[in-house]
């Protein structure tokens, strides 16, 4: 597991339709874990919040970070509430 599996993460659920398909058909934590780390996304929650501070910083515009957040929210949703 690590923090640049979970940028790659948060990069990439905003634009992969695939990979939010794959997260949405997962029925359970182990699942969902399984899926990440299969998919070469494996990270935990605390990298994930890791990552997105350490992005966050990185935005140089209100638009950025915006997007950044809402990414994050969704992320840390599916992290906390284990789907």
């Amino acid at each position: 597991m690590s923090v640049g599996n979970a940028i790659k993460l948060l990069k990439a659920i905003g634009h992969d339709s695939d990979l939010r398909n794959g997260i949405y058909k997962c029925s359970n934590t182990d699942s969902f874990n399984s899926y990440l780390q299969s998919n070469g996304y494996d990270c935990n929650y605390e990298e994930l919040d890791e990552a997105i501070n350490s992005q966050h910083v990185l935005c140089q515009t209100l638009e950025e970070a915006q997007e950044l957040m809402n990414k994050a929210e969704l992320l840390r949703f599916l992290f906390k509430n284990n789907l």
